[in-house]
């Protein structure tokens, strides 16, 4: 038996073809380089945050440092704080 097939028919034959075709070429790749560029950025994000949080946790405990008395810090000699400023230089420095 042979079925009859109008025009509308046929466009939605064709039309389901080439969604076909179009799902089954394109699966497992990703659809653009830009689609690439944005985990990229999306993980620079990410670190750039993590750094900000912890010269934002190293500000705050300077600042309990700073704010302790004088009579405390008097005992340490220049090279003593000179080499503590040195350290905290490097870690506000590092990554």
């Amino acid at each position: 038996q042979v079925i009859k097939m109008g025009k509308s028919d046929y466009k939605i034959l064709l039309i389901s073809l080439c969604l076909l075709h179009f799902s089954v070429h394109c699966q497992g790749r990703p659809l653009s380089k830009r689609t690439v560029s944005e985990v990229q950025f999306m993980h620079n994000l990410g670190e750039h945050k993590q750094v900000q949080e912890r010269r934002e946790w190293l500000q705050m405990r300077l600042r309990g440092i700073h704010t302790a008395g004088m009579d405390e810090l008097s005992d340490l000699t220049s090279d003593e704080i000179q080499h503590a400023l040195n350290v905290l230089d490097e870690l506000l420095k590092s990554e």
